[in-house]
């Protein structure tokens, strides 16, 4: 059983992290990027920092997901959420980070269960070429992340994409986040 140690405390991952994280999607209204949502797991309020930290490393740390069962369960958990309120067969196109991590990869497998969207990466829509920018017009995007911390990259893929398509559906789904990455971050 993988925990996290806080005060000299074990803190089980797998033992009501409902309490520490919650999922939540939110709608960003920001007049640049309408039609833009968010979803994904984001701390209580009362979450101290030092478990915060230490929750963001379990998540980003790259040894293996067969030794990390509550992770694989807090990722499930997170995917059939978003499913449940985006219908994740309507996105035929995921932009994911540049560097893989076994998080990010775990998670396009499990999107995989319900469509087979076309992965492109972040570098390339920042770059991206006439056909790149086609399929971006005609379809709604879904942004995967692991964690989102100061949502710089979230930020230029965002203005790239509104470039590109002012209407489309953009979902951004971050494992953990933060509530208080809205509209103003992305300016």
């Amino acid at each position: 059983m993988t925990s996290l140690i806080y005060n000299g405390k074990n803190i089980l991952i797998n033992q009501g992290f409902d309490v520490v994280i919650s999922f939540n999607g939110y709608k960003y209204v920001h007049h640049n990027y309408s039609n833009c949502f968010y979803y994904g797991f984001d701390f209580a309020d009362d979450v101290p920092n030092a478990i915060r930290n230490k929750f963001n490393q379990f998540i980003k740390c790259n040894v293996g997901l067969k030794s990390k069962p509550e992770l694989t369960d807090i990722i499930q958990r997170a995917v059939d959420s978003l499913h449940k309120q985006v219908n994740l067969y309507f996105y035929e196109l995921v932009i994911m980070p540049d560097l893989q991590n076994d998080v990010t990869r775990y998670m396009m497998r499990y999107i995989y269960r319900f469509a087979q969207p076309k992965m492109v990466y972040y570098k390339d829509v920042l770059s991206a070429d006439a056909e790149l920018c086609a399929q971006i017009r005609k379809q709604n995007v879904l942004i995967i992340d692991d964690v989102t911390t100061s949502g710089s990259t979230l930020g230029e893929i965002l203005r790239t994409l509104r470039i590109i398509n002012e209407d489309n559906k953009i979902t951004i789904f971050s494992l953990i986040g933060r509530k208080d990455l809205m509209a103003d971050s992305f300016v």
